[in-house]
């Protein structure tokens, strides 16, 4: 089996950490990390995707909330080095205009490969996972990972900046919200409960009335698009009739 290696993780992780340490060993570094993934999984081969310039996400977030508009912009030393290496030696490929997320997510569903990460945002793509760190081999089932990304769209993600129910209204996404969604199959259904979970919360700050549902439409198609992991190349995720 083939997988794919998201290799933003080995590489912030290894130029953190050899910030003080020469170049030569930081780039032995990134080669011993990705070839153990390798071995591990004794896989037939890995693709390793790195992300580049442009991000479609950006066009998607707004004034308040700007699409990872709280991290930091520095890259450790040794970053634009090791980045160059992993392209250069370990044929690594540059992913532009999206996330290497988005390339692990429609490798795996449309070609089957596997998903070596630590993100758990790819949790909400269906297929094969490896968890490195926790040494764990996992699947994910297409109902699960709908399931992970519409309890996503209520609670956000702030690593990302990416506001969910209580930024935009002030109401906690606690479990009760959540677990009904764990008994859904049809993604139709997942999105219309979330929909009335926003829904219900306007209801009760009482703002703007009458543009409620342009301002719901709004909120939940930006979000979504922020969220959702590409599973076809290209895709701009809609919420499913």
């Amino acid at each position: 089996m083939r997988w794919g290696l998201d290799g933003d993780i080995i590489l912030y992780s290894v130029a953190f950490a050899a910030q003080d340490d020469p170049i030569a060993f930081a780039c032995r570094s990134v080669r011993s990390a990705c070839e153990t993934i390798m071995v591990e999984l004794q896989a037939e081969g890995i693709e390793i995707y790195l992300t580049g310039k442009g991000n479609y996400r950006i066009d998607y977030g707004c004034d308040t909330y700007p699409y990872k508009g709280n991290r930091k912009q520095d890259k450790p030393e040794h970053y634009p080095e090791l980045k160059a290496y992993m392209v250069d030696t370990l044929g690594a490929e540059v992913v532009d205009g999206e996330e290497a997320d988005d390339k692990l997510g429609y490798m795996a569903y449309q070609h089957g490969h596997g998903i070596a990460t630590l993100d758990k945002d790819l949790y909400g793509v269906p297929g094969w996972h490896w968890n490195w760190r926790r040494r764990e081999l996992f699947n994910v089932s297409p109902e699960d990972a709908d399931r992970f990304f519409y309890k996503q769209l209520i609670t956000g993600d702030a690593t990302d900046n990416i506001p969910g129910l209580f930024k935009r209204l002030g109401q906690k996404a606690m479990r009760p919200l959540l677990d009904p969604i764990e008994d859904m199959y049809d993604p139709a259904e997942m999105y219309q409960y979330v929909r009335s979970v926003y829904s219900d919360a306007f209801d009760k700050v009482g703002m703007c009335v009458d543009e409620k549902e342009e301002i719901l439409d709004d909120w939940l198609l930006r979000q979504g698009r922020q969220l959702w992991i590409r599973r076809q190349a290209g895709e701009l995720w809609s919420p499913p009739a």
